[in-house]
């Protein structure tokens, strides 16, 4: 489930990442370009359907397959790792109750193998806007998320 390295091809027929999903969230610039890739069409009659430029639509099919990695690693169990990295994360924000706070969030959802997005999204539910925002950069710069 990795996204795919390089630009598509644009002279074959242009294909969805093999992780993507019609439930899969995309950004409009992106959904639109997919919406017409259908394994059939080549990237110049995807272009001139979706009304972009062709370096536009090969940018999308990149993004589609980074978006999709993306939603498939948010519905994974959470690893061991993960817990270490997101406890890191937290202390950054919100200094050493960071790392009680997962183990909290872990106890409040109640479940043997939580999801990294229901774990995200409780610990998200327990910071202020300005502090979500810290916090996801902080996931981001990890690639967690």
């Amino acid at each position: 489930m990795t996204a795919p390295t390089g630009q598509p091809n644009p002279t074959g027929p242009l294909s969805w990442p093999s992780d993507l999903q019609d439930s899969t969230p995309l950004p409009f610039n992106v959904w639109r370009v997919m919406h017409q890739v259908n394994g059939q069409r080549d990237a110049m009659e995807v272009a001139r359907l979706a009304r972009v430029s062709l370096p536009e639509v090969l940018d999308a099919v990149t993004q589609a397959g980074r978006w999709s990695g993306r939603a498939a690693q948010r519905e994974q169990p959470v690893t061991e790792q993960a817990l270490k990295e997101i406890q890191q994360c937290l202390m950054v924000v919100v200094g050493p109750m960071g790392e009680f706070m997962v183990d909290d969030a872990l106890e409040d959802l109640g479940e043997d193998s939580v999801t990294l997005s229901q774990l995200l999204g409780h610990l998200a539910t327990q910071l202020g806007e300005s502090r979500v925002q810290a916090f996801v950069r902080q996931l981001r710069a990890r690639g967690i998320a």
